[in-house]
């Protein structure tokens, strides 16, 4: 394991769209149209967004006649699951973590 596969990971889990994907792929398979439903994402940024985690590995697809159904990997579902617990259980700590903040801010602005 390398920084670049870390940041990588933490980078396509880290988006907020991206994670309420999967999130809602923790709950059942769903197709684009489903995903758009449930996420009140734009197909075309649902459709990219699928397109990144299918390239890291946390999804897969299957075709059903007209339609692909999107499905969150096996070993996926209990690392969201946690992380949907931790935050629950830390929101406060979480919201109020100013270092982690304080490091965020300054990435963006530089």
């Amino acid at each position: 394991m390398d920084k670049l596969e870390v940041k990588t990971f933490f980078f396509a889990i880290g988006d907020y769209s991206r994670f309420s994907i999967l999130a809602r792929l923790v709950e059942k398979d769903l197709n684009v149209g489903e995903i758009t439903d449930a996420t009140g994402l734009e197909q075309s940024n649902v459709s990219h967004h699928l397109s990144c985690l299918l390239n890291c590995g946390f999804v897969s697809v299957k075709k059903e006649g007209k339609s692909r159904i999107y499905s969150i990997n096996p070993g996926v579902k209990p690392i969201i699951d946690n992380v949907i617990r931790h935050i629950e259980e830390y929101r406060d700590d979480i919201i109020s973590c100013d270092i982690a903040d304080r490091e965020y801010i300054s990435k963006v602005i530089k």
